[in-house]
């Protein structure tokens, strides 16, 4: 792509229509952003919405503006209503960060340069009118940040002339401490599997679980714990009730940052074998759940559709599998259960790679125009191949 030449910045606004204690990639992307741009020496201003506003933070050199939970449109308002008493104040940027195309449009009419990160899913399903107004945003921006090339492409086959402007930026990771090995990992007990994610259709947990069940029925040792909740939760939890899996599978719910470090540091195998719906529209863009778990040094097994394929090198860092196959997915499990040296194997090399490769001073830094596009993987873990 043509570069834009990049700005000397020591102010940035950071733009998230939700933020934390609520759930979700988008607001773990803010968080870690926020946090990123302060590590770099910039002053960020956070301006967001969460079931814990409003409120107004200052933590270091990060300042958070909590609008408040409301109905869509009265977010928006008060989000520009935030900006515009903070511009009033002098309080001017020189650049606005929004973290999905939607936060974006309150910073429209705001003189200043705008990056716009784009995930995935938000912009393959837009029609009508919500798709004129992700056009006129992105045509706004300085830069769009795609956090795959799988999200980069799906944007492009819609709006091909936004490719000179368009950049790949994987997510980052924050790295943990090493852990010690699993009783599994020592040949002492059977495997843990860890599913972690927002329960919908695309994550494909159902199909998971039915494949847990194969495995089961030809005597594999293992049990498997589901992190998270969402719509598709109901139907996760008869497919495990039909299954006959009580016991075997726990749904875990929402867990706190405690509970998910212990259940990283108890598990395995990482299960999460998503697939693309609506035509490719509905897609997993990054998968930060993935990301997490490779940094602790888990062997992951993702589904072919989406962005977690190009983190999974197949048999180098993880598995890759057809989601839509349960007998795939099943077969994929097997293999890891029965043997403990090959997760342990496949989960340090993943570890490495997410440790090389995965950064979020990076991604801010290629979010700016500071750097290349997202690498292909290490040459070490290439010729591991």
């Amino acid at each position: 792509m043509a570069e834009t030449p990049a700005l000397a910045l020591s102010h940035i606004w950071l733009v998230a229509r939700v933020y934390e204690p609520d759930e979700g990639g988008v607001q773990t992307y803010a968080r870690e952003v926020g946090r990123a741009y302060a590590m770099q020496g910039r002053r960020v201003t956070i301006f967001a919405k969460s079931s814990a506003g409003p409120r107004r933070v200052q933590d270091g050199g990060i300042r958070l503006i909590d609008v408040g939970e409301a109905s869509m449109l009265t977010v928006y308002w008060r989000l520009f209503r935030a900006m515009l008493s903070a511009w009033a104040k002098g309080e001017r940027p020189e650049l606005i960060h929004a973290c999905t195309w939607r936060a974006a449009l309150p910073a429209l009419l705001f003189p200043r340069p705008l990056v716009v990160t784009i995930h995935g899913r938000e912009v393959g399903r837009p029609r009508g009118i919500a798709f004129a107004l992700l056009r006129l945003t992105l045509k706004r921006a300085r830069r769009i940040v795609a956090v795959s090339d799988v999200t980069r492409a799906l944007l492009l086959e819609r709006l091909p002339d936004l490719a000179s402007r368009t950049v790949t930026a994987w997510n980052g990771v924050v790295m943990p401490a090493e852990r010690p090995a699993t009783a599994f990992a020592r040949g002492n007990s059977g495997a843990q599997l860890l599913t972690v994610c927002r329960l919908v259709a695309r994550k494909n947990v159902s199909a998971a679980v039915r494949a847990i069940a194969g495995c089961v029925q030809t005597g594999a040792r293992l049990r498997h714990v589901i992190v998270g909740r969402g719509v598709d939760s109901v139907r996760v939890r008869e497919t495990i009730r039909h299954c006959g899996l009580d016991g075997v599978v726990t749904m875990a719910g929402y867990a706190s940052d405690a509970e998910l470090a212990a259940a990283y540091a108890g598990a395995d195998i990482f299960l999460h074998p998503q697939i693309a719906l609506e035509d490719g529209a509905e897609i997993e863009g990054f998968g930060l759940s993935i990301a997490d778990a490779m940094a602790q040094g888990l062997v992951c097994i993702v589904g072919q559709d989406g962005g977690p394929s190009e983190l999974v090198r197949d048999g180098v860092t993880g598995l890759v599998v057809d989601g839509r196959s349960v007998e795939a997915i099943q077969a994929a499990i097997d293999m890891l259960v029965a043997d403990p040296a090959l997760c342990r194997r496949l989960g340090d090399r993943a570890r490495q790679w997410a440790a090389e490769s995965l950064s979020w001073d990076r991604h801010c830094s290629l979010s700016l125009g500071e750097g290349e596009t997202a690498s292909p993987p290490p040459a070490s873990l290439a010729e591991a191949a």
